[in-house]
Parts: structure tokens; C-alpha cells; sequence
């Protein structure tokens, strides 16, 4: 016992030799990281961007308004509901209680309240310092409390989710927290409340398929690790291997599946900014009393409109939100895999109120044919039932060839993706409002036109049919078809297809992009005034009313008289066909063919 004792006390008197310090390098790259500003406040690397992993408390201080965060339910605990055998050295409750000295935490999920931007959020961080991020009956209960929390008090949840998904050692408690989030997340979405979800790395298994996928948006940090499945099961799945690049966020963003790759640097801002977009609160009486604009017709023959319409100098839709929105947020994809260049989608500031913008993108030249497919539909779809949710207003710009008619479109649901996205512009609970901005052909027009007011640019036209392709079907040239279909803006508005026309610059929006993307705001600005002043139940009978009696119909007694004195005018017309017809033939048996009589 007095070796141990005088040991121990050589040992406190021996002075200690620190082991000399080595620079912290990149994981990455190598490079010497001491005294790199980006990583110490934010652990990127400065040379090639990596980002290193960041505790929860870490976390919220780079996301955070200063001082606003206020945590909750830390309380919140069920370290062995199972009771999961092992060793006592080893046991899953002797796990739990290890993690929660080294990292300072009860959980891997920890919730909370703060700000953004001055916005006040609900947020939460799932940790996977905290046994690889998983989610069990303890962090399930404080993310489903987080969202009753936020739906409580209506504020929007930002949640930042590092995960490995379910925690095995609790078993089928663990898979049901799914469920368990997403009810809460379903009744916070009935409140017409956003959600936003981060991704970092690494996000897989069920949390990925479960409750971060029910995001309003999806925001990932550059180079995650994103997916259902883990790395080391699609590699062994592999038989190839997997090519460069896949199962990270910047594949995702390619195929649709998630909305933006923000870095670190700028996630903050860019959260800030999309809650600035999503606060309906701001510019709410924007508009009031915005004057209607002058409404000049140009009379021009309905071919050259066609050619107008079709010009490769028109503005696009991508240019038109550009120029009238004043912060654009796009969304990308429909979360199915694939996301269509046709479609352009997302949540815009126009005139100081949010809304949701969808706009068919036709290409002038290039590769890209513009038409339509399945996935753009669907697209437009997610954003059209967003901005129903959230009770923003949808604007739609039309200006496509029409939908895809490849084989590869039909066996991907072309039809039901057409159909879906016209449903879900009839059922919006939103004001809506649909600009014909170029050529809007057939049902891919009509189905994002669908909508409580319908403008038409005045060199735009509205076809049931491409007149060139009528042309080989009826009498005539596309010139003269192009007139019989009644397809200018002038006949849209005399049809009560449309409600108003907007005015072009000069000889059309070609000649001053600028000018008639202010044109087209004031318009969209008035017209959105008018709607909200309707009260939703008279907006959506109106909207029923205006699509029950397109086209005059007759009753019986008016449709019998009607069809009866058609009859009669046909066959009258028949017999002074054929009177002239024999009037022609005895002429032209006594005269030569300058018609002189022989």
C-alpha cells in the first residue's frame, strides 16, 4: 500500500512533458487548417470546402440568432425500453449512459426553440456523435413534440438531421417512431406551416424515408453522405462498383430528389431567406391599390402571332421570375427521381408577398426540345400543392410545345402525371392565376392554366392543336387553319378562355425583356389583389363556375330547334351545291375554258 501511495505521489510530483502539438490538417486534402478563419467558425476546410462533422451545440450556434435558443423536453428519456440483453460491460443501458458523458447529451435528438433571421423557428438536431444519429422511443418523442410544439404556437420547424436511422437495440419501438413523427408532422402541415429539413452527412435508413422526406423543402450540405440505404449495402449490391460521386447530395440534386446543396457558410442565410419568403405576414396588403395597366391589342394575322409567340428572343420563364421576383427560392425535382429542365418551380417574393411560381421553360435552340415529361408535371404538382398548403398563391407561366409523346413518357405515366397536375390546380385552396406567356399548346397548357384568373401576353397564343399539324389533317395552310382555330389572345378573350390580355413593348416582348416583365408584374400583382379580397368558399364556387360552363350548351326544347334548323340549313346547302354544280356542268358544254361560248 505505501508503494502505491509513493507512486502515485512521484507521479504528481514529476513535472509532465506535454507531447508536442501537431497542426490540425484537412481529412480531406491535407492542408494545415491552423488559423483558417472558415475553420474555426465553421469547420470547412478553406482549400477544398470539406466539411467536418459539428456537435449539436455546434450546430445551433452557426444556425441561431445569438442567446435565442432555449432547449426543451431534455427531460425526455427511455434509455432501455426493452430491456436489450448483453454483457454488463457491454449492454446496450451501459452504451447509453457512456454517450451521454462523452458528448454532453441525453439524446441524439435535441429540440428547442429559437430564431433565424429574427424569424422564431421550433428546431431540432439529430446528432450522430450520439450513437450514429439513431432514432429511438426517446427521440421520437422529442421530435414528435417538437412539431406539436410549432403547430401549437404556428411557428415553422427547421430540423438538421445527421443520422444511421433506427436504433436496433429497442427494437419495433424504434421502426414506429416513424408513425410517431409523422402525425405530429401531419398536423403541423394541416396548420399550413412550413418544414425544412438539413442534410448532412452522413443522412440514411429510415429517418431518410421517413420523416425527413416529408420536408416542405430539402437542403443539403456539399459532399453528404444522402440516402435510404447505407454505403456498405449498395456497395456489396454493386457489381461494378458505384460510380463517382453517387449517394452523395450532389447526385441528388441532379436527380430531383432534394432542393438545394447550400454550404455551410451560407446555409444560414439562405434559411433566413427562405423564412423571409415563407412569413405571409410580410406584404400581406401588397398590391391594394396597384392601377390596371393600359390594354392595347396589336391587330396581327394569327400566323404571325404563332411566329411571335414561338420567337427565339422571347423571354423565358425562368427570365420572367427573375426579373419580377425579388428573392427566388427554386425547388427541384418530384422526389422520384428525376427532375425535368422543362419545369421551373419555387417560392418567390413578388411585390413583397411570397408565392409559388411553376414555369413551363421552352429552350430557343440547343439540344433541349422543351416538351414536357412525366416528371415535370409531377413537379409542378409538388409546387402547385405546397402553395396550397402553406396558403400561398400559385402562379403558373405557359409556354410549351406540349407534352411528351415518347414511348418512354407514356410508360413513365405521362397520362396521370397531365391529369394530377390539372387536379391539383382546381382543388388549390390558394389563389391562383395563369399567364400565357408564349405558345401554349394542348394539354400541357391547359393543364397548368386551369386557374382562378387567366392573362394571355398579347403576341402569346392559346392551341387546342400546333396549327402545322392541323394543317395536315383539315383544308388548308397553317396560315389559314391557324385563323379557324381561333387561337390570338384577342379570341381567347372574346371566348372567355381568358380574362384579360397584358400589353407587349414594341413590336413584342422580344424587342425589351425588361419592359414586359414590369408589365407582366403589375398585371399579376393587380389581379392576386383582387383574389384576396374574395373570401376563399366565393373563390373556390367561382372557380367551379368558371370551368362547369366553359362553352354555351342548349336545354331540350332550344338544343331540338337548334339541331333541327342545323339539319335544315345542311341540306339546303347540299341542294344549292349540286344546283350549281349542274349550272357549271351545262356551261362548260358550250364554252371553251377561257369560258367564251363556242
Amino acid at each position: 500500500m505505501k508503494g502505491i501511495r509513493s507512486i502515485l505521489r512521484r507521479g504528481e510530483e514529476a513535472p509532465r512533458s506535454e507531447p508536442e502539438r501537431q497542426p490540425e490538417r484537412c481529412l480531406s486534402c491535407g492542408a494545415n487548417l491552423e488559423g483558417s478563419r472558415l475553420y474555426e467558425r465553421f469547420r470547412v476546410c478553406h482549400a477544398c470546402g470539406f466539411h467536418f462533422h459539428l456537435t449539436a451545440q455546434e450546430r445551433l450556434a452557426t444556425l441561431l440568432d445569438l442567446g435565442t435558443f432555449h432547449e426543451d423536453d431534455r427531460a425526455v428519456s427511455a434509455i432501455d425500453p426493452l430491456s436489450f440483453p448483453g454483457s454488463r460491460r457491454y449492454s446496450y443501458r451501459s452504451r447509453v449512459i457512456q454517450e451521454q458523458r462523452r458528448t454532453r447529451l441525453t439524446e441524439a435528438a435535441v429540440t428547442g426553440r429559437g430564431a433565424i433571421g429574427g424569424h422564431d423557428v421550433v428546431v431540432g438536431v439529430v446528432d450522430f456523435a450520439f450513437l450514429g444519429g439513431s432514432i429511438g422511443v426517446a427521440a421520437g418523442e422529442r421530435l414528435a413534440r417538437a412539431f406539436e410544439r410549432a403547430a401549437s404556437r404556428r411557428l415553422p420547424v427547421v430540423l438538421v438531421c445527421s443520422t444511421s436511422g433506427t436504433r436496433m437495440q429497442e427494437g419495433l419501438l424504434a421502426l414506429m417512431q416513424g408513425p410517431r413523427i409523422a402525425v405530429a408532422i401531419e398536423r403541423h402541415r394541416r396548420e399550413g406551416l412550413p418544414y425544412l429539413c438539413v442534410l448532412t452527412d452522413p443522412t440514411t435508413g429510415s429517418a431518410y424515408s421517413g420523416f425527413i422526406n416529408l420536408a416542405d423543402v430539402l437542403i443539403a450540405e456539399p459532399n453528404a453522405l444522402v440516402g435510404y440505404a447505407a454505403l456498405r449495402a449498395l456497395e456489396e449490391s454493386a457489381k461494378n462498383g458505384l460510380p463517382e460521386g453517387a449517394h452523395t447530395s450532389e447526385a441528388h440534386l441532379q436527380h430531383g430528389l432534394i432542393d438545394a446543396v447550400v454550404a455551410r457558410p451560407q446555409l444560414r442565410d439562405t434559411l433566413a431567406g427562405l423564412l423571409d419568403l415563407l412569413d405571409r405576414q410580410n406584404g400581406a396588403n401588397a398590391g391594394q391599390g396597384a392601377r390596371p395597366g393600359h390594354v392595347h391589342h396589336t391587330p396581327r394575322p394569327a400566323w404571325q402571332q404563332v411566329q411571335l409567340s414561338r420567337h427565339e428572343k422571347r423571354p423565358t420563364a425562368r427570365e420572367f421570375i427573375a426579373r419580377m421576383t425579388t428573392a427566388f427560392f427554386e425547388l427541384h425535382g418530384d422526389r422520384s427521381g428525376t427532375d425535368d429542365p422543362a419545369i421551373v418551380a419555387g417560392i418567390g417574393a413578388l411585390d413583397g408577398e411570397a408565392a409559388v411560381f411553376v414555369g413551363q421553360v421552352r429552350p430557343h435552340g440547343g439540344e433541349q426540345s422543351g416538351l414536357i415529361g412525366p416528371a415535370g408535371f409531377r413537379k409542378a404538382e409538388r409546387a402547385i400543392r405546397l402553395g396550397s398548403r402553406l396558403g400561398l398563391p400559385v402562379v403558373t407561366l405557359v409556354d410549351t410545345a406540349g407534352a411528351d409523346p415518347s414511348l418512354a413518357a407514356e410508360e413513365a405515366g405521362q397520362g396521370a402525371a397531365i391529369a394530377g397536375c390539372m387536379a391539383a390546380m382546381l382543388s388549390a385552396a390558394s389563389p391562383t392565376v395563369a399567364v400565357i406567356t408564349g405558345e401554349g399548346n394542348s394539354e400541357a397548357a391547359m393543364a397548368m392554366a386551369a386557374a382562378d384568373r387567366v392573362l394571355m401576353l398579347d403576341n402569346a397564343v392559346y392551341e387546342v392543336v400546333r396549327p402545322e399539324d392541323a394543317a395536315a389533317v383539315l383544308e388548308g395552310g397553317p396560315a389559314e387553319v391557324a385563323e379557324r382555330l381561333r387561337l390570338t389572345s384577342h379570341d381567347c378573350l372574346r371566348l372567355g378562355i381568358v380574362d384579360h390580355t397584358v400589353p407587349e413593348p414594341g413590336e413584342g416582348a422580344h424587342t425589351d425583356h425588361a419592359e414586359a416583365a414590369a408589365l407582366l408584374r403589375r398585371a399579376l400583382v393587380r389581379e392576386l389583389a383582387r383574389l384576396r379580397r374574395m373570401r376563399p368558399k366565393r373563390r373556390l364556387e367561382a372557380r367551379y363556375a368558371r370551368y362547369r360552363e366553359t362553352g354555351s350548351t342548349r336545354g331540350w326544347l332550344r338544343g331540338r330547334i337548334e339541331r333541327r334548323w342545323a339539319h335544315l340549313q345542311d341540306r339546303l346547302g347540299g341542294m344549292f351545291d349540286r344546283l350549281r354544280g349542274r349550272a357549271f356542268g351545262r356551261r362548260g358544254d358550250y364554252a371553251d375554258e377561257g369560258g367564251i361560248p363556242v
